[in-house]
């Protein structure tokens, strides 16, 4: 007999709003700034998401579709989500997650980034074709 522990979508995310990031926290939106930027500029893609959210499951499961790996920053669960945030406002204009860069550029968050699959563009973009957008 088989025993396992099962969490509903609701005990999940209660578990991640209690905190359960261990990593590095910005407590400045200096430090977070530099954080997002440094991050950005590491890797040709950076999603920055939040769990259960319908618009960054778009943003990744594009990116899954055409086999292009991307840097995930999972906000859920950081005291800092909202430094994060702020500073992806002041870089884009918008504090919505997704926030989705490709190649230092932001192209918008889950419906735009999955137009741009659509429309065959998204591929074209992370490889650096000159006719993408």
């Amino acid at each position: 007999m088989h025993s396992c522990v099962c969490l509903s979508v609701c005990d999940s995310f209660i578990f991640y709003k209690m905190g359960s990031y261990n990593g590095k926290v910005y407590n400045t939106p200096e430090e977070a700034e530099e954080y997002v930027k440094e991050t950005i500029k590491a890797h040709p893609v950076v999603l920055f998401t939040k769990r259960f959210s319908p618009y960054c499951y778009k943003a990744t499961s594009a990116f899954k579709s055409i086999n292009v790996q991307y840097e995930e920053v999972l906000l859920s669960g950081r005291s800092d989500c909202q430094i994060i945030q702020d500073v992806l406002l002041k870089m884009t204009g918008a504090r919505t997650v997704p926030r989705v860069f490709v190649h230092e550029n932001c192209i918008g968050g889950g419906n735009e980034t999955s137009a741009l699959n659509k429309e065959g563009k998204l591929k074209k973009l992370v490889d650096k074709e000159e006719d993408a957008l």
